[in-house]
């Protein structure tokens, strides 16, 4: 076992406490790095500074101290983690360790937010920090067991921090202004510098990634793994393939190629115009790629003679369903089709088509301004579509051959 484990209690620092002599006990034991938290404060800043713990040791109650003029140091009610854990996203597992008594509201609320990750122990102060170390060390095992597609994650963290380190480091060997050469040449070329500065990091990162040896090590070793059941496998992969495609928007993001626009009820809009153009035409004009919600199911309807309502009724289900799976091969040099479309939040089987021939529209900034849907297209798939795009105007066409010469070189 090993990985770093935080141990946030109010108590941990106190001597004669279970909770200070549990600490000790996990850290004589070696088997992993352990770090003392006292306060929800402490606790929010570790967090956000590191990516990869192995679990989180969690008190409920925590002594809310204040200072004031007549009254130092008095003890108001105690605060809980509650907020916390709904604000942040931890994926690790997340071990409620307290003598609090939880309303049921409560741990169904934090199950839902992290189902199958977060567990309720209670906090025995009279018995030996062993019997109460070992019951936590059986906890974290059985979660290990029982949760082993988490390691590829645990490791990947792991990857990205140390490559990181060594990312920067070499940057700043090259050149310590490494970050305002970047961000000012970008600038003087019209690109968004804070969107390029983060680019030339992603992709230096991904190179570094990529040749991480526990890394691909941990993948294969994942996909070897037995399936985990899931109760609709359908439904399932479309929420993993709507994620990997299309990013939520914050509401303060920057205008990026690629965000999807709304511009009425059924048409929508995949912003084209290229990142390096972004920022210095935005005030003016933006170019786009138009298209209707009903295109896909039109496209369906009219060419492949079928219905989504009707399909109860549809002679030879699967075998037709094996034709039209055809269609997202985008084999149709003149369409581009994105499955699992997010025109509506939470439904994820409706697809996009969009039609080269007439796709192509510039907007000026009245036209556009305010009408993002809070959606992009993530890369690659955004440059998969322009690329596909940019193809289709540039095609040139076959010279034409006299028929009798073509009967000859089939001869």
């Amino acid at each position: 076992m090993e990985g770093v484990i935080l141990f946030a209690d109010d108590h941990i620092f106190e001597a004669g406490r279970i909770e200070n002599a549990l600490f000790h006990k996990f850290n004589n034991e070696g088997n992993f790095s352990i770090l003392p938290i006292n306060n929800l404060n402490n606790l929010e800043k570790t967090v956000t500074s590191i990516s990869t713990y192995k679990a989180l040791i969690l008190d409920w109650n925590f002594e809310r101290n204040i200072e004031g003029d007549e009254e130092d140091g008095l003890v108001i009610s105690d605060e809980t983690p509650l907020e916390f854990l709904k604000s942040n996203k931890v994926y690790s597992l997340v071990y409620v360790y307290s003598q609090a008594n939880i309303s049921q509201e409560i741990k169904d609320e934090l199950q839902t937010l992290y189902p199958g990750k977060i567990f309720f122990e209670t906090k025995n102060a009279g018995n030996e920090a062993n019997i109460e170390y070992d019951k936590i060390i059986a906890g974290i095992n059985q979660f290990d067991t029982d949760n082993k597609h988490l390691n590829v994650p645990f490791i990947w963290s792991q990857a990205i921090n140390k490559s990181s380190q060594e990312i920067f480091s070499e940057l700043e060997h090259a050149d310590p202004n490494w970050l305002k050469e970047i961000y000012t040449t970008a600038q003087n070329d019209g690109t968004e510098p804070n969107t390029e500065v983060i680019s030339v990091f992603h992709h230096l990162l991904n190179e570094s990634i990529i040749q991480n040896k526990p890394l691909l090590n941990a993948i294969d070793a994942d996909a070897a793994e037995v399936v985990i059941e899931v109760g609709d496998k359908e439904e399932s992969l479309a929420k993993l393939y709507n994620r990997i495609y299309y990013t939520k928007l914050k509401d303060d993001a920057p205008l990026m190629t690629g965000d999807i626009f709304k511009f009425s009820e059924e048409e929508y809009a995949i912003l084209f115009t290229p990142e390096c153009d972004v920022n210095a035409k935005k005030e003016k004009a933006l170019e786009f790629l138009i298209f209707n919600r009903k295109q896909f199911n039109d496209f369906l309807e009219n060419k492949k003679k079928y219905k989504k309502v009707d399909f109860e009724q549809v002679k030879d289900k699967e075998g037709k369903l094996r034709d039209l799976t055809k269609e997202f091969n985008n084999g149709i040099m003149s369409h581009h089709i994105l499955p699992s479309f997010p025109f509506e939040l939470n439904m994820r089987n409706d697809s996009a088509l969009i039609d080269f021939e007439t796709a192509f529209i510039v907007k000026i900034k009245a036209d556009f301004e305010g009408k993002r849907s809070g959606y992009k297209l993530n890369s690659p798939y955004i440059y998969q579509l322009r690329q596909r795009y940019l193809a289709y105007i540039g095609r040139v066409g076959v010279p034409a051959i006299p028929h009798s010469l073509r009967l000859y070189n089939l001869k």
